[in-house]
């Protein structure tokens, strides 16, 4: 049944996902197919600034309005006259907030993906050009744009080696799980924490919306000052190496608690104290 749902779920939302991450990848290409040939008519700096203008807040748009749609998503088809429907399916609450979390969490890829593609774009043509005519000049070396590239990784590689030497994860493997897993775990909590606070919006009978909203402020706030109280002891108990190594672990499993939390908060809400009045 989790696969219908998934499929259910990615028909009804991917249309507008495709439309808003198309849009910041479009204008990614056109500003850098822009500038790529402006050295054969020159722009006006008028039209450069009302690109640039549109081009961040389209950018800006389709981050937000990726979270604001997969979030409205979940309240419009549980909780108000569609969840009439939705509730009296053959699916259980856990599928419904599976479905849901995992298509939302795959558009917040999908969304970081295209504004990295729309950077690209807009980017990589004048750099190319660039170094077609001239090297770079870089801590006394003359570099071509594929050697700058490649000592970009190098410098990138090293720092993230030494970051997970300080937590004991020595080798590339363990690098890759630890990331992957932390990673995960940020996106499904944020996720989850927008669902629980919608879910308790819901339990209360008017004034739904700005029940979740605070519930949502609420529920933040008591996990920072309770994540900073937790690093201001770590920190006066251990040394720097510790230090990091407690915090980074302890964070990741903390989160992976706070995440199954959340999942229970919203599955016995949604499967016991439903309420779409």
């Amino acid at each position: 049944m989790l696969k219908k749902c998934l499929k259910h779920e990615w028909k009804a939302c991917w249309k507008n996902m495709a439309l808003l991450n198309g849009v910041a990848i479009f204008m990614g290409a056109l500003g850098g197919f822009g500038f790529l040939f402006s050295h054969i008519s020159e722009l006006p700096d008028l039209l450069i600034v009302l690109y640039l203008f549109a081009y961040v807040l389209i950018v800006i748009a389709a981050s937000v309005m990726t979270q604001v749609l997969m979030i409205q998503r979940y309240y419009k088809n549980l909780f108000t006259d569609e969840g009439y429907l939705t509730n009296v399916l053959p699916v259980s609450a856990t599928d419904h907030i599976l479905s849901k979390m995992l298509v939302f969490g795959a558009w917040c890829i999908l969304n970081a993906l295209s504004v990295l593609a729309s950077f690209a774009f807009l980017l990589l043509p004048s750099a190319i050009r660039y170094f077609t005519a001239n090297t770079l000049l870089f801590y006394n070396k003359t570099m071509t744009f594929s050697d700058f590239l490649s000592y970009l990784w190098a410098q990138i590689t090293g720092v993230a080696d030494a970051a997970f030497s300080l937590i004991g994860i020595t080798n590339h493997i363990g690098m890759a799980l630890f990331s992957i897993v932390g990673f995960f775990a940020s996106l499904f909590f944020g996720i989850l924490l927008f669902y629980a606070a919608i879910s308790i919006g819901s339990l209360v009978s008017s004034h739904k919306i700005l029940t979740a909203v605070l519930s949502h402020i609420g529920m933040t706030t008591v996990i920072q000052i309770f994540g900073g109280i937790s690093i201001v002891r770590v920190f006066q108990d251990s040394t720097p190496t510790a230090v990091v190594t407690t915090s980074s672990v302890s964070t990741l499993i903390i989160t992976v608690v706070l995440c199954v939390v959340l999942f229970l908060i919203c599955r016995y809400i949604l499967s016991r104290r439903l309420n779409l009045s």
